[in-house]
């Protein structure tokens, strides 16, 4: 499936979800053909002018298109940027938005080049099929400008680079229209079949953007690259450091943040804690807008927190030491055998990232102490940690089994272990 959403983002065959997201806006939004629709053969299948319509869904079942879907195709109202600014404005204006609030010094900014942005047809067409089908996305989405917008405004660059930023964040998303959408449903942890699913998204966005319209290569490599992280531990392809664009950087910070976010209690406390907990994963440059702004904020932490006590967050750490010395076992039975790099590959990797988390939460120094002995801030920040610790453990075993998936059956029964009940209480888990 996650190929099938590549192929048709960057080929001349429509993708099932993205037409079906397409039409479904049609009923409300004016979405024509700008040009004559025509398969490869030079069949005529829809004429320049006409609506969108659940006949044009069925006529395009299976065929090969000329030209991309999306370009053969506009919206004549939807997401334009008159509506792109009024949303924006009333999203700076929202005081029960603890990011909005943050982000008020650079209004004025983010107003005035909202305005300038260069909205290809393309990008409009698929935010207004979004808007559509998800209509939280646009919220995400206008959030997302804003907040890389800020960011690089709070770092007086000039304005091509703000207008950038805040396409990015924008457009960051786009590649979800073609994924299957109970694969977008955060209210629980997605599966393995899930997160393969999900995890081409960013690409998908990179490959239409890139064939599609006229935006900088910049733009859409940073697209591609807002769930990486500086320490190779994102997706979908595991970059390192210097491999990492800058405005990738960016939007891998807000894409984290707007996450956290969600949560109603101490927002931007936790968003800061979540950016800083795991030293190298993100670009300190970039966090610093986030710290700042839940030191300004001066969040108490939540009287009523049930987290756990200092005993049982002591689980999972102990249980990584012991996983760490497992895994080193297991990679030096792998050598002894004469085993191939791509096995010993995925056991490196897992004692790499083990260590780190590790590291990170031994650094907290809160580990091992009595429960009774703990401050509010303190039980915070415990619990704090005990959910970051669990979501990385997470992404490390389905990362692991990613990894794994292009070895034969007796490898993959051999490093089983390495992920097998890595997350011992799953009824605790976060969103994906």
């Amino acid at each position: 499936m996650s190929a099938v959403a590549v192929d048709s983002a960057s080929g001349n065959e429509a993708n099932p979800q993205a037409l079906d997201a397409i039409v479904k806006a049609s009923e409300t939004y004016s979405i024509v053909a700008s040009q004559d629709i025509v398969d490869v053969r030079g069949l005529k299948l829809w004429a320049k002018g006409q609506p969108v319509s659940a006949a044009l869904q069925q006529r395009l079942l299976e065929r090969k298109l000329q030209h991309p879907l999306e370009v053969c195709l506009t919206a004549e109202d939807g997401v334009t940027l008159f509506a792109l600014h009024d949303h924006l404005k009333a999203w700076l204006d929202d005081n029960t938005q603890p990011m909005s609030v943050a982000l008020r010094p650079w209004t004025p900014g983010l107003l005035e080049q909202v305005k300038r942005l260069p909205l290809h047809s393309v990008a409009q067409l698929l935010l207004t099929a979004s808007l559509a089908t998800r209509p939280t996305s646009l919220a995400h989405a206008v959030a997302a400008m804003a907040m890389a917008g800020a960011m690089m405004l709070s770092r007086n660059r000039p304005s091509v680079d703000v207008r950038m930023a805040m396409l990015g964040g924008l457009l960051h998303d786009l590649g979800e229209v073609y994924i299957q959408p109970q694969y977008l449903d955060h209210s629980s942890p997605l599966d393995l079949v899930g997160h393969k699913n999900l995890v081409v998204h960013p690409r998908v966005a990179q490959l239409l953007l890139r064939s599609t319209t006229d935006y900088p290569e910049a733009l859409c490599r940073a697209i591609g690259e807002h769930h990486e992280r500086l320490d190779g531990s994102g997706y979908p392809a595991r970059l390192v450091n210097d491999k990492f664009s800058e405005l990738g950087r960016v939007l891998a910070v807000v894409e984290v943040t707007l996450g956290v976010l969600r949560s109603p209690r101490a927002p931007l406390t936790r968003a800061s804690f979540a950016l800083r907990v795991v030293p190298g994963e993100f670009d300190p440059l970039w966090v610093a807008l986030v710290c700042d702004a839940a030191r300004q904020s001066k969040e108490e932490a939540p009287a009523d927190e049930a987290g756990p006590d200092a005993t049982q967050a002591m689980l999972p750490l102990n249980q990584i030491e012991q996983r760490i010395s497992q895994a080193k076992n297991l990679a030096q039975t792998l050598k002894d055998q004469g085993r191939g790099k791509p096995v010993l590959d995925v056991v490196e990797n897992g004692i790499t990232r083990l260590t780190r988390l590790q590291v990170a939460w031994n650094a907290l120094g809160c580990w091992g102490l009595e429960g009774s002995t703990l401050n509010p801030t303190e039980r915070f920040e415990l619990e704090l940690a005990d959910r970051e610790l669990k979501q990385r453990l997470r992404e490390l075993q389905r990362e692991c089994m990613l990894l794994s998936e292009r070895l034969g059956e007796a490898e993959k029964l051999r490093l089983q272990p390495l992920w097998q009940d890595l997350l011992p209480t799953p009824s605790t888990s976060t969103k994906p």
